[in-house]
């Protein structure tokens, strides 16, 4: 039974599809895919991994995570009901990260972070030019020194050894 005073347009429909079982469907479908793909690496032994074995672990974590947003998604809002103001933001952050994949190999680790770190935090999120440039400079250099130096991981140096 509805309220008199409340229009009948107030009250949404219950069925659908909702925002969270696509979300968690997607999600599992990237699990399936990693998993997929991490099949002609070994993976090895709990004691002794091998470089199949992470992608493995994060392919489950990420189903699990996938699956449980889906069985949880039952209040969230269905589909065709969600306010797409923020989509070209995010079509905009999905770009930027395209455009550093490839840049990667062409300039280097330490330059494609730099530059993309400022276009993130400078040109989308309008931050002040020195605190951008503080961060994207201590994130590249930290993140190089962790990985390259620490972690012994090969990152790309492009054409200037840098």
């Amino acid at each position: 039974m509805t309220n008199a005073s409340q229009p009948a347009a107030d009250a949404a429909p219950s069925r659908g599809l909702r925002s969270d079982w696509l979300s968690g469907a997607v999600l599992i479908l990237v699990a399936l895919a990693v998993a997929w793909e991490n099949r002609v690496f070994p993976t090895g032994s709990l004691a002794e991994p091998g470089p199949g074995y992470v992608p493995l672990l994060f392919a489950a974590a990420l189903g699990c995570f996938g699956l449980l947003i889906m069985l949880r998604g039952s209040a969230s809002p269905l589909l065709n009901t969600i306010d797409w103001t923020e989509s070209r933001r995010g079509l905009v952050l999905l770009v930027a990260c395209g455009v550093a994949v490839f840049a990667l190999e062409r300039i280097g680790y330490r330059l494609t972070m730099i530059a993309l770190l400022v276009f993130l935090l400078g040109v989308v999120e309008r931050k002040r030019p020195l605190p951008t440039l503080a961060v994207a400079l201590g994130f590249a250099f930290a993140s190089h020194y962790l990985f390259a130096t620490l972690l012994k991981v090969q990152l790309p140096r492009g054409p200037w050894g840098f």
